[in-house]
């Protein structure tokens, strides 16, 4: 017996799914009209429409989240993130989308716009999996923008807030590139020596054995 080569997507099974439920529900619909035809048509009519339009909606919401996510996919720069924000913000989508708009924000250097949008991140999305993500970058605002004396506190409260997740390393090399840029070497190197302790045999370890040896050239 050959296997069959076309396999469906998760997506595709889904949607077939849905399509099969619609269908079954509204032959449910039309067997009891036929086994009580002689009820009161506005009231079998309700609840024949009823049936269909929650069905249609299911279907209709689906599609909207795939269409959402394929475009998220393609999208390049801010007009494209932009517009999945504004047009799909009730899908999955929508709030990456938010997070990839303030990126395109962040890189034009529009600290202001990309600072702006990922605070709006936090209050609409506080429990977002990425909403950590958005408060290290909205600290990373402050430090493009120059504040270095506010941002490696923000930094250092940061890393210990998020300090059994994957940004709490993130913030501590971004703390001590702040304290290095002010000219507080010996608090630089304590923080590249934290990476060297707390992650040790890891990247970061070796980034920082790295940065702390330029570090004691500048010295």
């Amino acid at each position: 017996m050959t296997e069959d080569k076309h396999e469906h997507s998760p997506q595709h099974e889904e949607l077939l799914q849905a399509q099969q439920l619609k269908q079954h529900e509204v032959a449910e619909v039309l067997n009891f009209i036929k086994k009580y035809a002689k009820m009161a048509g506005a009231v079998i009519l309700f609840v024949l429409l009823f049936v269909m339009t929650d069905s249609f909606f299911k279907s209709r919401r689906y599609n909207k989240e795939t269409t959402a996510d394929q475009l998220l996919l393609k999208a390049q720069n801010a007009d494209a993130y932009k517009a999945i924000a504004d047009n799909y913000k009730s899908t999955p989508a929508g709030p990456v989308a938010m997070m990839g708009l303030a990126k395109e924000y962040y890189n034009a250097a529009n600290y202001d716009a990309a600072e702006k949008l990922f605070q709006e991140f936090m209050d609409k999305h506080p429990t977002h999996e990425m909403a950590p993500l958005a408060e290290l970058n909205l600290i990373a605002c402050k430090e493009a923008r120059g504040h270095l004396g506010d941002a490696h506190l923000l930094y250092s409260d940061f890393a210990e807030k998020h300090k059994n997740t994957y940004l709490a390393p993130v913030a501590i090399m971004a703390k001590a590139r702040c304290l290095e840029a002010l000219g507080q070497f010996a608090e630089a190197q304590s923080a590249y020596e934290d990476l060297m302790i707390y992650y040790p045999d890891s990247s970061w370890d070796s980034i920082a054995q790295a940065n702390l040896k330029a570090l004691k050239n500048k010295q």
